[in-house]
């Protein structure tokens, strides 16, 4: 796919090198060219160093060929002008990263992104474990400081294809692995066995030990 990822942050670069890993083409626009020359050392993303307000640049990236918008910058404006672009440029998938839950309800309702809020996201997440989705002796030591929601895709060449969670040396003082879905099912950690390509790892991860995290699982 070709993606377009608004927004070179924490959220933005860790996304961009994620997609980039999983085959795609990946763009990356912010308007802090220290932000865009990290990225672009870090991951095999084309990054540009523009302001994603100005509606020139989406005329210059050709957004009519682009598949998937997601806007994470840290402002919540910014994010819906983008998706109102893409959705006027019909860019099929558009994804956009909201802190205002009212924002987010006007963007699901109207069809402009599907809204992604950290806080309901966390929510719904603390939900499926008080219901019994995922294992609830996960809950207390999680929650006890700065954490956020990983998901990873295991691959065919990762060194952590094939193996058992117990042999991964993740920070596992600082991560705490909720589910792994296997295509099918979503599964509580202990249920998996073994590692395979195709299986996705989600789990809470403070925000300093991400990319740790991921680099232990590739």
């Amino acid at each position: 796919m070709r993606i377009l990822v608004v927004g070179a942050g924490y959220v933005g670069r860790i996304l961009a090198k994620e997609l980039a890993v999983r085959g795609n083409e990946v763009i990356v626009v912010d308007k802090d060219p220290a932000k865009c020359d990290a990225i672009a050392k870090e991951a095999d993303v084309l990054a540009i160093a523009r302001d994603a307000t100005d509606p020139s640049l989406y005329e210059e990236i050709d957004l009519r060929k682009i598949d998937a918008v997601i806007a994470v910058t840290d402002k919540d404006e910014v994010n819906m002008f983008v998706s109102l672009l893409a959705k006027i440029y019909a860019v099929p998938y558009r994804i956009a990263r909201v802190r205002d839950e009212r924002v987010a309800s006007l963007m699901e309702s109207d069809g402009i992104a599907q809204p992604v809020n950290e806080a309901l996201t966390i929510a719904k997440l603390i939900q499926g474990l008080l219901e019994g989705k995922f294992a609830s002796t996960f809950l207390v030591p999680v929650f006890s400081g700065n954490y956020v929601l990983v998901s990873l895709t295991i691959s065919e060449l990762d060194k952590s294809n094939a193996k058992s969670i117990d042999d991964i040396d993740y920070p596992k003082e600082h991560a705490k692995i909720i589910a792994v879905f296997d295509g099918k099912n979503v599964l509580d950690p202990d249920e998996v066995t073994v590692l395979k390509a195709g299986y996705e790892i989600i789990a809470l991860v403070r925000r300093d030990k991400v990319e740790e995290f991921i680099s232990a699982f590739r």
